[in-house]
Protein backbone atom coordinates (compact mmCIF):
# COMPACT_ATOMS: atom_id res chain seq x y z
CA UNK A 1 0.00 0.00 0.00
CA UNK A 2 1.29 3.44 -0.93
CA UNK A 3 1.60 6.40 1.37
CA UNK A 4 -1.08 9.07 1.09
CA UNK A 5 1.32 11.57 -0.51
CA UNK A 6 2.64 9.03 -3.02
CA UNK A 7 -0.88 7.95 -3.96
CA UNK A 8 -2.02 11.54 -4.45
CA UNK A 9 1.07 12.19 -6.59
CA UNK A 10 0.42 9.12 -8.74
CA UNK A 11 -3.24 10.02 -9.21
CA UNK A 12 -2.33 13.63 -10.07
CA UNK A 13 0.18 12.46 -12.70
CA UNK A 14 -2.42 10.11 -14.19
CA UNK A 15 -5.10 12.81 -14.30
CA UNK A 16 -2.76 15.35 -15.90
CA UNK A 17 -2.27 13.04 -18.88
CA UNK A 18 -5.93 12.11 -19.41
CA UNK A 19 -8.18 13.84 -21.91
CA UNK A 20 -11.07 11.36 -22.02
CA UNK A 21 -13.60 11.75 -19.22
CA UNK A 22 -14.68 8.12 -18.86
CA UNK A 23 -11.14 6.73 -18.99
CA UNK A 24 -10.08 9.33 -16.44
CA UNK A 25 -12.69 8.56 -13.79
CA UNK A 26 -12.31 4.80 -14.19
CA UNK A 27 -8.53 4.99 -13.90
CA UNK A 28 -8.57 7.36 -10.92
CA UNK A 29 -11.08 5.18 -9.05
CA UNK A 30 -8.97 2.06 -9.70
CA UNK A 31 -5.80 3.76 -8.44
CA UNK A 32 -7.57 4.94 -5.30
CA UNK A 33 -9.02 1.53 -4.41
CA UNK A 34 -5.94 -0.49 -5.35
CA UNK A 35 -3.58 1.57 -3.19
CA UNK A 36 -5.65 2.50 -0.14
CA UNK A 37 -7.70 0.91 2.63
CA UNK A 38 -10.85 1.25 0.53
CA UNK A 39 -12.12 -2.04 -0.88
CA UNK A 40 -14.62 -0.77 -3.44
CA UNK A 41 -15.83 2.45 -4.99
CA UNK A 42 -18.47 3.87 -7.30
CA UNK A 43 -19.08 7.24 -8.87
CA UNK A 44 -22.27 9.05 -9.88
CA UNK A 45 -22.66 12.01 -12.20
CA UNK A 46 -25.67 14.10 -11.24
CA UNK A 47 -27.31 16.31 -13.86
CA UNK A 48 -28.84 19.77 -13.41
CA UNK A 49 -32.22 18.19 -12.62
CA UNK A 50 -30.71 16.17 -9.76
CA UNK A 51 -30.80 12.80 -11.52
CA UNK A 52 -27.83 10.51 -10.71
CA UNK A 53 -26.17 8.28 -13.30
CA UNK A 54 -23.67 5.56 -12.43
CA UNK A 55 -20.53 6.38 -14.44
CA UNK A 56 -17.82 4.21 -12.87
CA UNK A 57 -17.41 1.43 -10.33
CA UNK A 58 -14.66 -0.88 -9.15
CA UNK A 59 -14.71 -4.11 -7.11
CA UNK A 60 -18.38 -3.92 -6.24
CA UNK A 61 -19.80 -6.73 -4.09
CA UNK A 62 -22.09 -9.09 -6.04
CA UNK A 63 -25.21 -7.80 -4.27
CA UNK A 64 -24.69 -4.35 -5.82
CA UNK A 65 -24.05 -5.73 -9.32
CA UNK A 66 -27.21 -7.84 -9.43
CA UNK A 67 -30.11 -6.91 -11.70
CA UNK A 68 -28.09 -4.37 -13.63
CA UNK A 69 -26.90 -2.50 -10.48
CA UNK A 70 -30.53 -2.10 -9.43
CA UNK A 71 -29.92 -1.71 -5.68
CA UNK A 72 -26.97 0.64 -6.28
CA UNK A 73 -28.95 3.01 -8.48
CA UNK A 74 -32.61 2.78 -7.47
CA UNK A 75 -34.51 4.00 -4.43
CA UNK A 76 -34.07 6.86 -1.99
CA UNK A 77 -30.53 8.02 -1.35
CA UNK A 78 -29.41 10.26 1.51
CA UNK A 79 -26.21 11.21 -0.35
CA UNK A 80 -27.98 12.34 -3.51
CA UNK A 81 -30.58 14.28 -1.54
CA UNK A 82 -27.93 16.12 0.44
CA UNK A 83 -25.97 16.78 -2.75
CA UNK A 84 -28.99 18.20 -4.56
CA UNK A 85 -29.79 20.41 -1.56
CA UNK A 86 -26.17 21.65 -1.61
CA UNK A 87 -25.71 20.40 1.95
CA UNK A 88 -22.80 18.12 1.11
CA UNK A 89 -19.43 19.86 0.86
CA UNK A 90 -16.90 17.51 2.40
CA UNK A 91 -16.12 13.80 2.67
CA UNK A 92 -18.67 12.27 5.04
CA UNK A 93 -19.34 8.90 6.67
CA UNK A 94 -22.81 7.57 5.84
CA UNK A 95 -24.14 5.70 8.88
CA UNK A 96 -27.35 4.46 7.30
CA UNK A 97 -27.55 3.64 3.58
CA UNK A 98 -30.91 2.28 2.48
CA UNK A 99 -29.51 1.09 -0.83
CA UNK A 100 -26.77 -1.01 0.75
CA UNK A 101 -29.27 -2.39 3.29
CA UNK A 102 -31.77 -3.40 0.60
CA UNK A 103 -29.02 -5.10 -1.41
CA UNK A 104 -27.89 -7.01 1.71
CA UNK A 105 -31.43 -8.17 2.44
CA UNK A 106 -32.12 -9.17 -1.16
CA UNK A 107 -28.89 -11.14 -1.53
CA UNK A 108 -27.75 -12.39 1.90
CA UNK A 109 -24.09 -13.28 2.07
CA UNK A 110 -23.24 -11.51 -1.20
CA UNK A 111 -22.40 -8.05 0.10
CA UNK A 112 -18.81 -8.89 1.14
CA UNK A 113 -19.66 -7.55 4.62
CA UNK A 114 -20.07 -4.03 3.21
CA UNK A 115 -22.83 -2.24 5.11
CA UNK A 116 -21.69 1.40 5.21
CA UNK A 117 -19.83 3.80 2.96
CA UNK A 118 -18.33 7.28 2.76
CA UNK A 119 -19.24 9.88 0.17
CA UNK A 120 -17.71 13.08 -1.16
CA UNK A 121 -18.92 15.58 -3.81
CA UNK A 122 -16.90 16.16 -6.97
CA UNK A 123 -16.41 19.92 -7.08
CA UNK A 124 -14.46 22.50 -9.04
CA UNK A 125 -14.98 26.00 -7.69
CA UNK A 126 -18.72 26.63 -7.61
CA UNK A 127 -19.42 23.86 -10.10
CA UNK A 128 -20.40 20.34 -9.00
CA UNK A 129 -20.37 17.15 -11.06
CA UNK A 130 -21.49 14.28 -8.83
CA UNK A 131 -20.51 11.97 -5.99
CA UNK A 132 -17.63 9.60 -5.28
CA UNK A 133 -18.44 6.77 -2.83
CA UNK A 134 -16.10 4.24 -1.21
CA UNK A 135 -16.58 1.35 1.19
CA UNK A 136 -14.70 -1.45 2.97
CA UNK A 137 -15.77 -4.71 4.65
CA UNK A 138 -16.72 -4.52 8.34
CA UNK A 139 -16.21 -0.74 8.34
CA UNK A 140 -18.96 1.50 9.69
CA UNK A 141 -16.95 4.69 9.56
CA UNK A 142 -13.65 5.83 8.17
CA UNK A 143 -11.00 7.72 10.12
CA UNK A 144 -10.28 11.39 9.50
CA UNK A 145 -7.10 10.72 7.51
CA UNK A 146 -9.02 8.37 5.21
CA UNK A 147 -11.73 10.98 4.67
CA UNK A 148 -9.01 13.58 4.00
CA UNK A 149 -7.54 11.28 1.34
CA UNK A 150 -10.97 10.77 -0.22
CA UNK A 151 -11.57 14.53 -0.27
CA UNK A 152 -8.21 15.24 -1.89
CA UNK A 153 -8.81 12.70 -4.64
CA UNK A 154 -12.33 14.07 -5.24
CA UNK A 155 -10.87 17.56 -5.61
CA UNK A 156 -8.36 16.27 -8.18
CA UNK A 157 -11.09 14.51 -10.15
CA UNK A 158 -13.37 17.55 -10.02
CA UNK A 159 -10.60 19.81 -11.30
CA UNK A 160 -9.80 17.38 -14.11
CA UNK A 161 -13.46 17.13 -15.12
CA UNK A 162 -13.54 20.92 -15.44
CA UNK A 163 -10.33 20.93 -17.49
CA UNK A 164 -11.68 18.29 -19.87
CA UNK A 165 -14.93 20.24 -20.18
CA UNK A 166 -13.07 23.45 -21.03
CA UNK A 167 -10.87 21.62 -23.54
CA UNK A 168 -13.97 20.21 -25.24
CA UNK A 169 -15.48 23.70 -25.43
CA UNK A 170 -12.27 25.07 -26.93
CA UNK A 171 -12.21 22.27 -29.51
CA UNK A 172 -15.79 23.10 -30.45
CA UNK A 173 -14.86 26.78 -30.74
CA UNK A 174 -11.96 25.87 -33.01
CA UNK A 175 -14.29 23.83 -35.23
CA UNK A 176 -16.71 26.75 -35.43
CA UNK A 177 -13.89 29.17 -36.31
CA UNK A 178 -12.62 26.76 -38.95
CA UNK A 179 -16.06 26.48 -40.51
CA UNK A 180 -16.42 30.25 -40.49
CA UNK A 181 -13.03 30.64 -42.17
CA UNK A 182 -13.92 28.11 -44.87
CA UNK A 183 -17.26 29.87 -45.41
CA UNK A 184 -15.44 33.19 -45.86
CA UNK A 185 -12.96 31.60 -48.25
CA UNK A 186 -15.82 30.08 -50.23
CA UNK A 187 -17.58 33.43 -50.43
CA UNK A 188 -14.46 35.45 -51.23
CA UNK A 189 -13.14 33.17 -53.94
CA UNK A 190 -15.45 30.60 -55.52
CA UNK A 191 -18.61 32.67 -55.13
CA UNK A 192 -17.01 35.67 -56.83
CA UNK A 193 -15.65 33.51 -59.64
CA UNK A 194 -19.05 31.97 -60.27
CA UNK A 195 -20.56 35.46 -60.29
CA UNK A 196 -17.96 36.48 -62.87
CA UNK A 197 -18.82 33.45 -65.01
CA UNK A 198 -22.50 34.38 -64.85
CA UNK A 199 -21.85 37.98 -65.91
CA UNK A 200 -19.55 36.92 -68.75
CA UNK A 201 -22.01 34.27 -69.97
CA UNK A 202 -24.86 36.75 -69.98
CA UNK A 203 -22.81 39.30 -71.91
CA UNK A 204 -21.67 36.66 -74.43
CA UNK A 205 -25.26 36.08 -75.54
CA UNK A 206 -25.30 39.47 -77.24
CA UNK A 207 -21.87 39.25 -78.87
CA UNK A 208 -21.80 38.91 -82.64
CA UNK A 209 -18.07 39.38 -83.16
CA UNK A 210 -16.57 35.85 -83.26
CA UNK A 211 -13.22 37.01 -81.84
CA UNK A 212 -14.87 38.69 -78.84
CA UNK A 213 -17.13 35.67 -78.38
CA UNK A 214 -14.07 33.40 -78.37
CA UNK A 215 -12.40 35.64 -75.77
CA UNK A 216 -15.50 35.43 -73.59
CA UNK A 217 -15.50 31.63 -73.77
CA UNK A 218 -11.79 31.56 -72.93
CA UNK A 219 -12.47 33.75 -69.90
CA UNK A 220 -15.31 31.45 -68.80
CA UNK A 221 -13.11 28.37 -69.25
CA UNK A 222 -10.16 29.83 -67.29
CA UNK A 223 -12.36 31.14 -64.50
CA UNK A 224 -14.10 27.75 -64.27
CA UNK A 225 -10.76 25.96 -63.95
CA UNK A 226 -9.67 28.41 -61.26
CA UNK A 227 -12.95 27.91 -59.38
CA UNK A 228 -12.59 24.13 -59.62
CA UNK A 229 -9.05 24.32 -58.23
CA UNK A 230 -10.25 26.52 -55.38
CA UNK A 231 -13.10 24.13 -54.56
CA UNK A 232 -10.72 21.15 -54.52
CA UNK A 233 -8.46 22.97 -52.07
CA UNK A 234 -11.39 23.79 -49.77
CA UNK A 235 -12.76 20.23 -49.95
CA UNK A 236 -9.27 18.89 -49.18
CA UNK A 237 -9.31 20.85 -45.93
CA UNK A 238 -12.68 19.35 -44.97
CA UNK A 239 -11.70 15.76 -45.76
CA UNK A 240 -10.04 13.49 -43.16
CA UNK A 241 -6.31 14.06 -43.30
CA UNK A 242 -4.54 11.51 -45.48
CA UNK A 243 -1.10 11.25 -43.93
CA UNK A 244 -0.63 7.58 -44.74
CA UNK A 245 2.29 8.43 -47.05
CA UNK A 246 3.75 10.93 -44.59
CA UNK A 247 3.44 14.65 -44.02
CA UNK A 248 5.86 15.54 -46.84
CA UNK A 249 3.82 13.71 -49.46
CA UNK A 250 0.59 15.21 -48.12
CA UNK A 251 1.80 18.81 -48.08
CA UNK A 252 3.34 18.50 -51.56
CA UNK A 253 -0.01 17.26 -52.90
CA UNK A 254 -1.79 20.13 -51.19
CA UNK A 255 0.64 22.64 -52.67
CA UNK A 256 -0.12 21.14 -56.08
CA UNK A 257 -3.82 21.73 -55.55
CA UNK A 258 -3.06 25.38 -54.80
CA UNK A 259 -0.91 25.71 -57.89
CA UNK A 260 2.23 26.40 -55.87
CA UNK A 261 5.77 25.25 -56.58
CA UNK A 262 6.92 23.87 -53.25
CA UNK A 263 10.44 23.03 -52.10
CA UNK A 264 10.65 20.89 -48.96
CA UNK A 265 13.76 20.09 -46.95
CA UNK A 266 14.08 17.82 -43.91
CA UNK A 267 17.04 17.81 -41.54
CA UNK A 268 17.34 15.21 -38.82
CA UNK A 269 15.13 12.24 -37.92
CA UNK A 270 11.48 13.27 -38.23
CA UNK A 271 9.36 11.24 -35.81
CA UNK A 272 6.44 12.81 -33.92
CA UNK A 273 3.15 11.57 -32.38
CA UNK A 274 0.09 11.48 -34.64
CA UNK A 275 -1.65 14.40 -32.91
CA UNK A 276 1.43 16.60 -33.39
CA UNK A 277 1.79 15.59 -37.04
CA UNK A 278 -1.85 16.43 -37.75
CA UNK A 279 -1.45 19.80 -36.04
CA UNK A 280 1.73 20.57 -37.99
CA UNK A 281 0.09 19.59 -41.26
CA UNK A 282 -2.76 22.01 -40.60
CA UNK A 283 -0.25 24.76 -39.79
CA UNK A 284 1.58 24.12 -43.08
CA UNK A 285 -1.72 24.10 -44.96
CA UNK A 286 -2.63 27.48 -43.52
CA UNK A 287 0.83 28.82 -44.33
CA UNK A 288 0.53 27.76 -47.97
CA UNK A 289 -2.98 29.25 -48.16
CA UNK A 290 -1.51 32.58 -47.09
CA UNK A 291 1.27 32.34 -49.67
CA UNK A 292 -1.18 31.71 -52.52
CA UNK A 293 -3.69 34.36 -51.46
CA UNK A 294 -1.51 37.21 -50.28
CA UNK A 295 2.15 36.88 -51.32
CA UNK A 296 1.81 37.44 -55.04
CA UNK A 297 4.17 34.50 -55.56
CA UNK A 298 3.56 30.93 -56.70
CA UNK A 299 6.64 29.56 -54.95
CA UNK A 300 7.15 28.52 -51.32
CA UNK A 301 9.77 26.77 -49.23
CA UNK A 302 9.06 24.57 -46.20
CA UNK A 303 11.89 23.40 -43.97
CA UNK A 304 11.67 20.84 -41.17
CA UNK A 305 14.55 20.60 -38.71
CA UNK A 306 14.34 17.87 -36.08
CA UNK A 307 16.39 18.40 -32.93
CA UNK A 308 16.49 16.30 -29.74
CA UNK A 309 14.49 18.86 -27.76
CA UNK A 310 12.41 20.61 -30.42
CA UNK A 311 11.01 20.49 -33.92
CA UNK A 312 11.47 23.58 -36.10
CA UNK A 313 9.21 24.35 -39.05
CA UNK A 314 9.87 27.15 -41.53
CA UNK A 315 7.45 28.43 -44.19
CA UNK A 316 8.93 31.04 -46.52
CA UNK A 317 8.01 32.90 -49.66
CA UNK A 318 9.70 35.59 -51.75
CA UNK A 319 6.50 37.50 -52.36
CA UNK A 320 5.41 41.08 -51.71
CA UNK A 321 5.47 40.77 -47.90
CA UNK A 322 3.51 43.11 -45.65
CA UNK A 323 3.91 45.70 -42.92
CA UNK A 324 3.50 43.84 -39.64
CA UNK A 325 2.21 46.99 -37.96
CA UNK A 326 -0.78 47.07 -40.29
CA UNK A 327 -3.66 44.64 -40.49
CA UNK A 328 -3.75 42.74 -43.77
CA UNK A 329 -5.18 39.60 -45.27
CA UNK A 330 -1.89 37.88 -44.56
CA UNK A 331 -1.78 38.92 -40.91
CA UNK A 332 -5.41 37.90 -40.38
CA UNK A 333 -4.59 34.45 -41.75
CA UNK A 334 -2.03 33.92 -39.00
CA UNK A 335 -4.67 33.63 -36.29
CA UNK A 336 -5.52 29.98 -37.01
CA UNK A 337 -1.84 29.08 -37.21
CA UNK A 338 -1.11 30.68 -33.84
CA UNK A 339 -4.04 28.83 -32.24
CA UNK A 340 -2.88 25.48 -33.59
CA UNK A 341 0.75 26.02 -32.56
CA UNK A 342 -0.35 27.08 -29.08
CA UNK A 343 -2.34 23.84 -28.77
CA UNK A 344 0.87 21.93 -29.45
CA UNK A 345 2.69 23.88 -26.75
CA UNK A 346 4.86 25.67 -29.30
CA UNK A 347 5.67 29.17 -30.47
CA UNK A 348 5.19 30.98 -33.78
CA UNK A 349 7.30 33.91 -35.01
CA UNK A 350 6.90 35.88 -38.21
CA UNK A 351 9.23 38.15 -40.15
CA UNK A 352 7.98 40.20 -43.09
CA UNK A 353 8.69 43.45 -44.87
CA UNK A 354 6.97 44.94 -47.84
CA UNK A 355 8.73 43.82 -51.00
CA UNK A 356 10.91 41.26 -49.18
CA UNK A 357 8.65 38.28 -48.67
CA UNK A 358 7.48 36.56 -45.50
CA UNK A 359 9.08 33.98 -43.21
CA UNK A 360 7.13 32.04 -40.58
CA UNK A 361 9.04 30.04 -37.97
CA UNK A 362 7.39 27.47 -35.70
CA UNK A 363 9.04 25.66 -32.80
CA UNK A 364 7.40 22.67 -31.11
CA UNK A 365 8.93 21.05 -28.01
CA UNK A 366 9.78 17.36 -28.35
CA UNK A 367 9.03 14.71 -25.78
CA UNK A 368 5.52 14.58 -24.35
CA UNK A 369 3.86 16.68 -27.08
Amino acid sequence: MKSKLQLLKDIAEFLNEETDRDTMIEGALKLLVDHSEFETGWLFFIDSDGNPELKAHYRLPPSLEKEGYHHLCEGKCWCVNKYNNRELERATNIFVCSRLEKARMAYPGENNNITHHATVPLLSGDESFGLLNVASPDTEQFAKDELDLLESVAFQIGSTLKRIELNAQEQENMIIRERQRLARDLHDSVNQMLFSIGITSHAAKNLKDREKLSDAFDSIENTSKHAMSEMKALIWQLKPIGLEEGIIDAIEKYAGLLGLELEVSVTGFYDVPDNVEIGLYRVMQEGLNNVRKHSGSNQAVISIVSKPDELLIGIKDEGIGFDQKEKSGYSYGLGNMKDRVKKLGGMLDIESKQGEGTSIKVSIPRGES
